[in-house]
C-alpha cells in the first residue's frame, strides 16, 4: 500500500539521518528539530537530512517511530468528524501492527474552536494530536504547547500543501534562527462565502451587494451577515485596504489602517445595510439554516462548516459564490475577508513525540484529506486535491477557494482584535445609530484605540 522508495535531499547515509532525527527530538520538551529548508537544525548546526513523504514514513516503522513501541496516543477532532478520524487512526495502527509495532489510539470529540483553551487548562491531560483553527496558532506557539514539525516532513509539506497554509503555521521564537513550521495543515478552506437561494437570487444578483439588497428589499427576504462578530465584521477595514502585523513581542497588534480609505467603505456599508430592515446582523450559525428552510432568508455569509446543513435545507437550489463587491464612491470594490485554515498540532508534552508527529503527518496527507473531503466536505490544503474534480465540481468548496484570492490570512492577529472590530462593524450597519461623518470617525477611532491598547 505504501511505497518503500526514498527521496534524498542532499547526500546522507541513512544512519546519519536517523542520528540527526534522534538528536533533534527531546521527548516532550517541544524541541523536536524542524526547519523551513533542509539542512538546518533548531540547534543552529548545519546538517543535511533526508526528507520523507507520507508513503515513505508509513512504509518504515523505524522512520515513523524510532524505538517507540507500546505507544498510547489520544487524538482530538470535531464531533461530526469522529467516525472518519477513527477509521483513519485505525488504519495507522494496523499499518504499523503489520511491521511489529503496537499502537493504541483513543479518538475523542473536541471542537477546534476552543482547542487552545482545553490544552491550556491541562496540557498533560490534553490530546497528543489535536485539531485547531489558525487563529489559535499564535497563542499555542507562544505558550509552548506545540512541538515543531519533524524536520524530515517539512519539505514534502511545503511542496504539496497551499503556500499560505504552510506560512500561516510558521513562527519564530526569540531563540530561533528563523521561522519554523509548528503544525500540520489539515484543511485549506476554513473560511466563508456567500450562500444563497437560487430561486430568489440569480448569479448576476449576487455579484454585488447592491444587487443582493435590491432583490431582498423587493422580495422582502433577508440577507444575513453577522457583522457584530469581528470574524465577519473585518470585511469593512480589509475592503478599505487595511492589513495586520505584529510587533516583535508577538503581543501588540499593528493596524496598517487608513481612515481615508476605510471610512468611505464603512459609509457604503451603512448606506446599504442600515437603511434596510432586510439586512440582518444576527447569529449566522443559529439562524441561517432555519431561515433558508422557512423561506425568510435569501442569502447569507457563513463558513464551510455549514455546507451540508444548507444543502439539506435548499437542495439543488443552493447557490454559493465568493463575497460580492460593494460600490464605494462609484467604484466597485471586492469585499476582502479573513481566510483561515485548520491544523493538527502535536502536544509538546506527549510521551511519544516521534509517533505523534508521524500520526499528524499521516492525517494531514493526501489520502486522509481526500477521504475527509469526500465524507465531510472539508476543503483540502493539498494543491493537487484542490485542482481535482473532487473540489472543482463542488460549488461550495470552489467558491471558498475563489474567495481566498480576496482575503487576508488568519495570522498575526491578537485576541483583542476581534471584539472591537465586531463592535465597530455592528455600529456601521445598525439602523438605530447615527452615521454622520463625525460619529463615524469617532467610532472608527474608538475601535483602533481599543485594539492598539491590547
Amino acid at each position: 500500500m505504501f511505497s518503500k522508495s526514498k527521496r534524498v535531499v542532499g547526500v546522507l547515509l541513512a544512519v546519519l539521518m536517523l542520528a540527526a532525527v534522534f538528536a533533534g527530538c527531546n521527548g516532550g520538551t517541544g524541541e523536536t528539530s524542524s526547519t523551513g529548508d533542509s539542512g538546518t537544525s533548531s540547534g543552529g548546526s548545519a546538517t543535511q537530512i533526508e526528507s520523507v513523504t507520507v508513503d515513505e514514513m508509513m512504509a518504515d516503522a523505524q522512520i515513523a517511530m524510532g524505538d517507540e513501541d507500546n505507544v498510547t496516543l489520544k487524538v482530538w477532532c470535531p464531533q461530526d468528524a469522529l467516525d472518519v478520524f477513527q477509521k483513519q487512526c485505525d488504519a495507522f495502527v494496523e499499518n504499523f501492527k503489520e511491521q511489529g509495532r503496537t499502537i493504541t489510539i483513543e479518538v475523542n470529540p473536541q471542537g477546534e474552536s476552543d482547542a487552545q483553551a482545553q490544552v491550556r487548562t491541562d496540557p498533560d491531560a490534553a490530546a497528543d494530536v489535536f485539531g485547531f483553527a489558525s487563529d489559535q496558532g499564535l497563542a499555542l506557539f507562544k505558550d509552548e504547547y506545540l512541538l515543531k514539525v519533524n524536520l524530515r516532513y517539512v519539505e514534502p509539506i511545503q511542496e504539496t500543501h497551499m503556500e499560505e497554509a504552510v506560512e500561516t503555521a510558521m513562527f519564530q521564537s526569540a531563540s530561533d534562527d528563523k521561522a519554523y513550521l509548528y503544525a500540520y495543515p489539515e484543511e485549506g478552506a476554513n473560511s466563508y462565502a456567500l450562500f444563497y437561494d437560487k430561486r430568489v437570487l440569480s448569479e448576476d444578483d449576487v455579484k454585488t451587494l447592491e444587487g443582493i439588497m435590491e432583490v431582498c428589499n423587493a422580495e422582502e427576504k433577508n440577507f444575513l451577515m453577522e457583522m457584530g462578530d469581528g470574524y465577519y465584521g473585518c470585511v469593512i477595514p480589509f475592503t478599505g485596504g487595511g492589513t495586520l502585523d505584529l510587533e516583535d513581542d508577538l503581543e501588540t497588534q499593528i493596524l496598517n489602517y487608513d481612515y481615508a480609505q476605510i471610512g468611505p467603505v464603512a459609509q457604503a456599508f451603512s448606506d446599504l445595510c442600515s437603511t434596510s430592515k432586510f439586512f440582518k446582523n444576527e447569529s449566522v450559525n443559529s439562524t441561517i439554516v432555519s431561515g433558508f428552510k422557512n423561506g425568510t432568508h435569501a442569502a447569507g455569509v457563513v463558513g464551510a462548516w455549514k455546507i451540508a446543513d444548507i444543502e439539506g435545507a435548499l437542495g439543488e437550489n443552493m447557490g454559493v459564490a465568493k463575497l460580492p463587491t460593494i460600490n464605494v464612491n462609484g467604484e466597485d470594490k471586492q469585499m476582502i475577508s479573513i481566510y483561515g485554515y485548520k491544523y493538527l498540532g502535536v502536544n509538546a508534552k506527549t510521551d511519544f513525540p516521534l509517533t505523534a508527529q508521524s500520526l499528524a503527518y499521516y492525517l494531514s496527507g493526501e489520502e486522509c484529506q481526500k477521504q475527509r473531503t469526500e465524507e465531510l466536505r472539508w476543503g483540502p490544503s493539498i494543491t493537487s486535491l484542490i485542482e481535482s474534480d473532487l473540489v472543482q465540481n463542488d460549488v461550495a468548496l470552489k467558491a471558498l477557494y475563489e474567495q481566498q484570492e480576496y482575503s487576508l490570512p488568519q495570522k498575526n492577529i491578537v485576541t483583542g482584535f476581534w471584539t472591537p472590530t465586531g463592535t465597530y462593524a455592528a455600529y456601521v450597519v445598525d439602523s438605530t445609530k447615527e452615521h454622520d461623518e463625525t460619529t463615524m470617525q469617532q467610532q472608527y477611532d474608538d475601535m483602533v484605540e481599543v485594539i492598539e491598547m491590547g
